[in-house]
């Protein structure tokens, strides 16, 4: 009887809804009464009833609709908006003000409650729950720059293609040119699809606002690289690991470049500091394996991969050097057994 009673209420005021988009403010207006009359406090039902008053005019009579609404939901921005209107028809237009100015607060309040609450699902990596957070911040406050900048960072690691992901950031920009992240992550994902220049432009950008940005100095980094300036490259990891010389990241990435650059015993330095400063940290434990392995120091690898797949069960890279590892551990035994026999045989 219960889910009857709220089908029955959801079905009307879906109705007068559907008749209010259409103008026809006096037809919803009845559909809206009949759910008032199961419940007279139901808030969709005074809600929309208000708004269709406001719209035919009826101010007093809105306005008396919305204060049974808040009489509920105090904080109710809609009701405390359209209030706001109402009374500025009628020409009170203090009371106006205060209501709008209420509503105003509130909706910004929750769209930072949003965008904070979006922050936390994503640093847990619940990336379609931040982006429903995010999405629903912006319903609120369309032209906060920060939120359209963490969007654009979402749908990008929810494999968006590219330009999808640039449009929010490019929108972030256009209200604040100075949003040292959104250039940032721009560049981002021109790295990644091979536009090398104009991710470097980015981080041009982003460094002008922000010059000691320890992330945007390594991630320059790794695409001057890319374009075989390596010089330039180290340079500007240098200038991260000066600002932050404790910075994992930014000491990985060094290990990363010195490492395609065959520098392995170079690189071996960097990592030791990274896997110092956080012993559990994957990809430095695998790539101190990988450099080890360059350096024909097979069982110390083996050691640092076995850690890195201790943490880490599915590590692909550190599985697969772990068995070129032991394959090529088990070819210098026969190699070493049959150098032995050759060795009897020949005596």
């Amino acid at each position: 009887m219960h889910v009857r009673f709220l089908k029955n209420s959801n079905e009307l005021i879906c109705k007068g809804i559907s008749f209010s988009k259409k103008n026809n403010f006096n037809k919803a207006i009845l559909y809206f009464d009949k759910v008032l009359e199961i419940d007279a406090n139901n808030v969709d039902g005074l809600l929309h009833k208000g708004l269709a008053l406001k719209e035919l005019g009826r101010n007093e009579e809105a306005i008396a609709s919305f204060d049974k609404v808040l009489e509920t939901e105090s904080n109710n921005s809609i009701a405390l908006y359209n209030k706001g209107l109402a009374l500025g028809k009628l020409g009170r237009n203090e009371e106006s003000k205060l209501c709008i100015d209420k509503s105003i607060n509130i909706k910004y309040n929750d769209s930072i409650n949003l965008y904070a609450a979006g922050n936390e699902l994503k640093k847990s990596g619940r990336y379609d729950e931040a982006l429903s957070c995010y999405t629903k911040s912006l319903e609120n406050d369309p032209n906060n720059a920060d939120v359209l900048t963490a969007k654009g960072f979402v749908l990008d690691l929810l494999g968006m293609p590219p330009k999808s992901v640039i449009f929010f950031f490019d929108k972030a920009l256009q209200i604040d040119p100075n949003n040292a992240e959104s250039h940032l992550h721009k560049g981002f994902v021109y790295n990644r699809i091979g536009k090398y220049h104009e991710a470097i432009a980015c981080f041009d950008k982003a460094l002008e606002i922000e010059p000691d940005n320890v992330r945007t100095l390594y991630s320059k980094g790794v695409t001057l690289h890319f374009l075989k300036k390596y010089e330039e490259a180290i340079s500007y990891c240098n200038k991260a690991l000066e600002i932050n010389p404790r910075h994992v990241k930014a000491l990985s990435t060094m290990v990363w470049i010195l490492a395609h650059q065959k520098k392995y015993e170079a690189a071996l330095i960097y990592c030791d500091k990274a896997v110092e400063i956080e012993p559990e940290y994957v990809y430095a434990l695998s790539y101190k394996g990988y450099l080890l392995f360059e350096c024909d120091r097979f069982d110390e690898a083996l050691k640092y991969y076995n850690k890195a797949i201790e943490i880490d069960p599915n590590n692909s890279r550190s599985l697969h050097y772990k068995n070129k590892i032991l394959d090529r551990i088990e070819k210098s035994k026969k190699r070493s057994f049959l150098n032995k026999l050759k060795h009897q045989y020949f005596q």
